[in-house]
């Protein structure tokens, strides 16, 4: 018998991308109620009973506000794909302004979403990061990435910011530490999505990581 989820109907977005498609097929296997939200619905291939596929705009607040009804938690993995320090974004702080708007006037407390390694500058962040990945390959994206999380902290919402270091596509190896903060030392530099995906539907289902930061590692 299937343990009871604590937040049965879920939105995400970003769920045409590469960490999003693991979300949605992890979320239906658990046996959640998926509305995920894309730019075109025509091209997302996953079918499934219990998914609704939904054209929208994460930009436009109020559009949001039909799709977030009577919905228990929303996932966002969105991300701006190869983005570089030529190519500043503001994407993920836009987006989730309006999300964050929209969840508010929707009742929709539960939050999850995904940004980076080192968004933050702390002690303990690896040199290297600090001093070439940050300001050479990152610089386009991970100061967005850190104002979106200063704008959720000073939301009501219960959010997990999810922080993982490099993503890949291998397969979930189920193999990964977590902790509150920046980096989990000793760990790789890189992840398989479907892991991070793992850890954000099991964020649901304890309060340990409400209202946390929380960096994600893989062992081997």
């Amino acid at each position: 018998m299937a343990a009871e989820l604590l937040f049965p109907k879920l939105v995400i977005f970003g769920a045409s991308g590469p960490t999003g498609r693991h979300l949605v097929q992890q979320a239906l296997n658990k046996g959640h109620l998926v509305s995920a939200v894309v730019r075109s619905p025509d091209k997302f291939d996953i079918r499934h009973e219990k998914l609704e596929v939904i054209k929208g705009d994460v930009f436009d607040s109020e559009s949001l506000n039909p799709i977030l009804q009577d919905k228990d938690a929303v996932l966002s993995c969105l991300g701006a794909h190869g983005t570089s320090v030529f190519k500043h974004t503001t994407l993920y702080s836009e987006s989730m302004k309006s999300i964050s708007a929209a969840m508010e006037r929707s009742n929709v407390d539960r939050l999850v979403c995904v940004t980076s390694w080192g968004t933050q500058k702390e002690p303990g962040n690896p040199k290297l990061m600090e001093y070439l990945l940050k300001p050479l390959m990152m610089a386009g994206f991970i100061h967005d990435m850190a104002l979106m999380e200063r704008m959720l902290m000073e939301t009501n919402l219960n959010y997990t910011v999810v922080r993982p270091p490099g993503l890949k596509n291998d397969p979930a190896k189920g193999d990964y530490s977590v902790q509150e903060g920046q980096i989990v030392p000793n760990t790789s530099w890189f992840i398989p999505r479907a892991d991070v995906a793992d850890f954000m539907l099991s964020s649901l289902n304890t309060p340990e990581w409400d209202r946390k930061c929380v960096a994600i590692g893989s062992k081997s």
